[in-house]
């Protein structure tokens, strides 16, 4: 197998890849530079740089390449979090549409499901219309998120369901719609084994950064009390939801968009309650909102003494922290 060969199919077409991860980046003539997609905390948008030209990655503040391995296998490998190259070159040839055992030429066009969900998903996001994305077949509930503790109303309400269909590409995942404007335009899959990388899987086109996860559903509470509760997980706002909070949107992360801001900013809402996790990096997202949001919003933060909201008990959130917000929400 010529892996050099491999590594010049990559770079030949290096968005592909850095699209498949769904990671934000920016060019500048021969380097692409990014926060590490790697290590937790990172927020340095040039932390991070691929060069064309050396074929290779770098991580300036952590070092992560010294771990992982400066080459284009090191970086898939450490955004997988995976020790297997095996995984690793799995991952390219199947974004690549490549055959490996034909010394990577190019796969014949099949018309089958496969194929048709990579023409769909590889469409332009204004393209993309509701009848028009592969839904993998579901077993009409979530056994998996109903196993960590959410009520099977709530994720009927919210869509969630499990797939069930062994031949597809989603299998032990779960399907998470995402709405935006009265229109489904993509969904997230969640993996529902442990040993299944990358956790979360998200519909090409599907630019997480560009929403937030349950707006439309959030939107028209969130106006009448000016308030907009932020968490940073679809787990989260399910939580809040179950707890009787409506007015409460998904990050899809712990840092909020520049597209995220002007939905915010054009809202008509004056007070964000943010939620983000109890760890470092939760933290540091508080830290950030609060230095870039603390002029535009009155802005409210909660104590929590639990690591993920996701994980509490209803009765305990109810007490420990939307007792103090009541007329909130």
């Amino acid at each position: 197998m010529d892996l050099q060969r491999v590594k010049d199919i990559v770079f030949d077409d290096i968005f592909r890849l850095l699209d498949s991860f769904d990671l934000q980046y920016t060019q500048d003539g021969d380097n692409i530079f990014m926060c590490c997609p790697i290590h937790s905390g990172s927020d340095n948008k040039n932390g991070c740089s691929l060069s064309h030209r050396f074929r290779g990655w770098k991580c300036w503040t952590r070092g992560c390449h010294e771990h992982y391995g400066g080459d284009i296998f090191g970086f898939v490998k450490g955004i997988l979090d995976t020790d297997s190259f095996g995984e690793v070159l799995g991952y390219i040839t199947k974004h690549y549409n490549v055959n490996e055992a034909k010394g990577f030429t190019p796969k014949p066009v099949v018309t089958n499901a496969l194929s048709d969900l990579n023409k769909i998903f590889n469409r332009p996001e204004h393209e993309l219309v509701l009848h028009d994305f592969y839904k993998p077949r579901t077993c009409g509930k979530s056994p998996y998120f109903e196993s960590r503790g959410f009520q099977a109303d709530t994720l009927k309400i919210f869509g969630v369901e499990d797939c069930d269909d062994k031949s597809s590409p989603m299998k032990w995942r779960s399907i998470i719609p995402v709405h935006f404007n009265a229109r489904e335009i993509g969904f997230i899959a969640r993996a529902t084994r442990d040993w299944l990388k990358p956790k979360y899987l998200f519909s090409n086109g599907l630019r997480k950064t560009d929403y937030f996860y349950n707006w439309d559903r959030a939107i028209d509470h969130a106006l009448k009390t000016r308030t907009l509760f932020l968490v940073e997980g679809q787990g989260d706002v399910w939580k809040m939801f179950e707890a009787g909070v409506i007015n409460c949107v998904g990050l899809f992360g712990k840092s909020i968009s520049e597209q995220q801001k002007r939905l915010l900013l054009t809202s008509g809402i004056t007070n964000l309650v943010i939620l983000t996790d109890n760890d470092a990096a939760g933290r540091e997202a508080k830290i950030k909102i609060k230095r870039e949001f603390n002029r535009l919003f009155t802005l409210i933060f909660p104590q929590m003494h639990s690591k993920d909201l996701g994980n509490l008990l209803v009765e305990k959130l109810q007490i420990d922290i939307l007792s103090g917000l009541k007329g909130l929400y």
